[in-house]
């Protein structure tokens, strides 16, 4: 029998959920080795008793890694573990044999110009958009609209500007082809595309589904709160949404699901949902980041780590069809500098319905301007009764704590 999981891409995460679900030892990570030694990742892969093995290769924007894996043998599944691995699973899981995203559709998932392409040849509801190069190109789109510039294939909000009319193009232009991802990224030369695209107005959301041989078997949907400014960083997630229209969003994450033709796994898609109804963001197939399978698992009562793994091994699955409670989580900030003190957080722990706060930074550190999900600091996690309950223990707990910065 196949035991062994490969995840491409280390993600802390996938391996804790893991670490409860599998046998020890039934893990294999590839990773890149800039991102091994720069995260300095070794000392946290040893935490986890489901790690067996650890192989070296390149796969951002690169196939050198599938001859590391070559002799690789009994492979349950193949999953991706981070963004820029997604077309790399797709890639191992067919040269395997296994269920995955397909190739082609793992193609579009990490592109966002190709799935803004793909989603609007399909019929489905889209802003005008275009590729851009330069910032006489925003200026020529924009025509004293508010838009939004962005990456076309990067990650964690990195280098989106949020441009209001009139603005300086010239420097979201800027921040937006210079961001810098530090030790998130290889140090090789890679290629970006950028879009620009007319903003859309609403309250914000992300789908969650496990996907089946191209049907949805699981959904969740996901309140989001956003930084207000140019830089729409998530500081807020609540599980479930108080949206009872769940016929809509299944609808619309079927036609997701049809036009970029997805076959299994999970994704993980972000909207605006406007006065005609959910418009696509972006779309990601891989697990959601912010700790939201953490308040999935809270909230239904299920491991969807291990439920996704199962459905890309090909294994029948009992999926819950409705949340039990509610979970949330608020992101920790602090003002630009070295960080002189962080008070609170024995406070914000014990507070009602808190089951985890998370500081990942320390005093000396250096932090900068909010804008991107790399420059928060923590997070709190709360379950309540009701997805408004958990809610309001979240952001309770979270303002017990005080970063202070000099």
């Amino acid at each position: 029998m196949n035991e062994r999981i490969l995840l491409i891409g280390y993600n802390d995460g996938v391996l804790t959920a893991l670490d409860a679900a599998s046998p020890a030892g039934s893990v294999v990570v590839l990773e890149e080795p800039d991102l091994w030694e720069g995260k300095n990742l070794a000392a946290k892969a040893a935490r986890h008793p489901c790690l067996g093995e650890v192989r070296f290769g390149q796969y951002q924007q690169d196939e050198q890694f599938m001859s590391v894996l070559s002799d690789l043998r009994d492979v349950r599944c193949v999953a991706p573990g981070l963004e820029y691995a997604v077309p790399a699973a797709a890639q191992c899981a067919e040269a395997f044999g296994l269920a995955g995203a397909g190739r082609e559709a793992a193609s579009l998932l990490r592109d966002k110009l190709a799935l803004r392409e793909a989603t609007s040849a399909a019929g489905m509801a889209a802003p005008e958009f275009r590729e851009i190069t330069s910032a006489a190109d925003i200026d020529e789109f924009a025509r004293g609209r508010a838009c939004v510039v962005k990456p076309a294939n990067r990650q964690a909000s990195l280098g989106v500007v949020l441009l209001d009319p009139g603005g300086d193009t010239e420097r979201a232009w800027r921040e937006c082809s210079q961001a810098d991802e530090g030790n998130q990224l290889a140090r090789r030369p890679m290629c970006w595309r950028y879009l620009v695209e007319e903003r859309l107005h609403g309250p914000e959301y992300s789908t969650e589904c496990l996907v089946s041989r191209g049907e949805v078997v699981f959904l969740n949907v996901t309140a989001k709160h956003t930084a207000p400014g140019p830089w729409p960083v998530e500081l807020g997630h609540v599980v479930p949404a108080a949206d009872d229209d769940l016929a809509t969003w299944r609808a619309v994450c079927a036609e997701l699901v049809s036009a970029v033709g997805f076959d299994t796994g999970i994704l993980h898609a972000e909207w605006v949902r406007t006065t005609d109804g959910p418009v696509l963001i972006e779309c990601a197939g891989r697990p959601p980041g912010d700790k939201i399978i953490d308040l999935i698992d809270f909230a239904y009562g299920v491991n969807l780590t291990e439920c996704w793994l199962a459905l890309l091994a090909g294994e029948e699955v009992s999926l819950p069809t409705a949340a039990q409670r509610g979970a949330a989580i608020r992101f920790i900030t602090a003002a630009p500098g070295v960080i002189a003190s962080i008070e609170g957080v024995d406070a914000a722990q014990n507070r009602p319905g808190v089951t985890k706060v998370d500081i990942a930074r320390s005093t000396g550190d250096s932090i900068g301007a909010l804008r991107s999900s790399w420059d928060r600091i923590g997070s709190v996690i709360a379950v309540g009764d009701t997805p408004q309950e958990a809610e309001q223990f979240a952001s309770a707990a979270s303002e017990l704590i005080s970063v202070r910065t000099e």
